[in-house]
Formats: C-alpha cells, sequence, structure tokens
C-alpha cells in the first residue's frame, strides 16, 4: 500500500502473520471427544480480510493390539467448528497391524468478519480406539530424544481484500 499502508493495501497483500509451534506430543482423548492440541491468538486488521491458516503435525497411530485405529482432527475459531476430518489414517487390524507416524500438512481460509481477537484451536482424538489399547498422539514425530525443531505448527497470514 501506500501511506494510508493497511487502507490501500492491494488485494492479497499479507498484511500481518502470527505463527506457535510446539516440540510436546500430546496425547488424545479415545473416548470420541477431542483433546486440545495447538492454539493460536489473532487480531484481524481489517473486518473483510480472508485468513490463510496452516497447519502441519505428526502423529503417532498403532493398533497392533487387534484393534482398528486412525486419527481425527478439527479446526475452531473460538468455539465454532470451521474444518473436521475423521478417519484420517485409519488402519484395519486385520490388514495393518503396526505403527504408523504421518505427518499432516493442512491449508484452507476464513473469512471471520471482525477486528476482535480470534482463538484458532487444532483439536485431535483417537478415531475408533479403546483407553487400554496404544493412545494416538499428536507432536510424535518417530524420533530420538536428541532430534530438536517443532512437531506442531500453526500459522496464520491475514490477506487484504
Amino acid at each position: 500500500g501506500g501511506a494510508n499502508g493497511l487502507s490501500d493495501a492491494p488485494t492479497g497483500t499479507i498484511i500481518q502473520t502470527a505463527i506457535n509451534g510446539s516440540t510436546s506430543d500430546i496425547t488424545v482423548n479415545s473416548d470420541g471427544s477431542y483433546t486440545d492440541v495447538i492454539s493460536i491468538n489473532f487480531t484481524p486488521r481489517k473486518s473483510n480480510s480472508k485468513l490463510i491458516y496452516t497447519l502441519m503435525f505428526n502423529s503417532y497411530t498403532h493398533n497392533n493390539t487387534g484393534g482398528s485405529n486412525g486419527t481425527s482432527y478439527q479446526v475452531l475459531r473460538d468455539s465454532t467448528q470451521i474444518k473436521e476430518a475423521v478417519w484420517c489414517f485409519y488402519l484395519n487390524s486385520d490388514s495393518y497391524t503396526r505403527d504408523f507416524y504421518p505427518t499432516t500438512m493442512i491449508q484452507d481460509f476464513d473469512e471471520p468478519g471482525t477486528t476482535s481477537t480470534i482463538t484458532y484451536k487444532l483439536q485431535g482424538r483417537k478415531y475408533n480406539g479403546e483407553s487400554s489399547k496404544f493412545a494416538t498422539r499428536f507432536g510424535e514425530p518417530q524420533r530420538s530424544s536428541s532430534a530438536v525443531g517443532n512437531s506442531i505448527v500453526f500459522k496464520i497470514e491475514e490477506l487484504a481484500q
């Protein structure tokens, strides 16, 4: 934009970015309810902005004890669900009885229509799991204790419209 900055930023210009990362392993619920994995607070500068969010996370799923297993996740804007995926990386115990450490990349956009602070949150849960069997963990990168870097990353970019 020109001297007015935000007021005349060309459409598609990134006018603000926020990022949060974690190196923690988060064991998610196996009772059907979601567990908080990572969150980020964001205050849009313009009420008509489009917000692009990008998430990366590693997860651990295991099913060698006779029960099928999978991973589910959802993204919330405050308490409103804006994205959900279920049966991700579903492992059928009849055909695959091993552990699995996939990396998931999510990119989508939101148009919240506000300049008030928003809390975006990634939540996860174990799909079709039992507490007595192996836990599903987000942020589990199958790495040694000497490995470094984030295994969960949440980024938001605000685009002028």
